[in-house]
């Protein structure tokens, strides 16, 4: 794992009656989950543990006591489980009519454009990268055979909210 030269930080600032506030310090990274309310100390780790994983990285935690004494550690994310190979499926996407073993190349439709009247056609700046439910053409290099279809639909992932006890 690559640590980064400064650590993101998460500061733990517990009260008088033992619950526990988080902030983030977000360097480089948006949209870290972590609860807006006070916690209790039993459920500190493992939030603390989501947020590390969130990040994706080693975070340093400074955890500030109510008598004003403070320690910090670095938390690292539990590492990835290995994960058993999944069993065959059907194909995400099939095209056929190519040549036996020919390379096929696989081009994502980011953007179109509009050819101009001398057919010329040209990108005045690079779009960004496709989402779900866009378009994919396979390409046969030697054949030439082109074959359009349209990615599948992706679920919106939700918020993960937090809760109390």
């Amino acid at each position: 794992m690559v640590v980064p030269a400064v650590l993101p930080q998460a500061v733990v600032t517990v009260d008088d009656s033992g619950n526990a506030r988080i902030a983030v310090e977000n360097i480089g990274h948006q949209a870290i989950d972590h609860p807006d309310e006070p916690i209790g100390r039993d459920e500190l780790g493992a939030v603390l543990a989501v947020i590390a994983e969130q990040i994706g990285g080693p975070v340093r935690v400074e955890v500030r006591e109510p008598d004003r004494s403070r320690y910090a550690d670095i938390l690292q994310p539990r590492p990835l489980e290995p994960r058993e190979a999944p069993e065959p499926s059907e194909p995400a996407l099939t095209g056929a009519g190519f040549l036996p073993d020919e390379t096929v190349l696989v081009a994502v439709v980011v953007t179109t454009t509009q050819a101009q009247p001398d057919g010329t056609a040209s990108l005045s700046a690079l779009p960004p990268m496709a989402r779900s439910g866009g378009e994919v053409i396979l390409f046969g290099r030697a054949s030439g055979r082109v074959v359009q279809r349209q990615l599948p639909t992706a679920p919106v992932a939700r918020k993960r909210r937090w809760w109390r006890r």
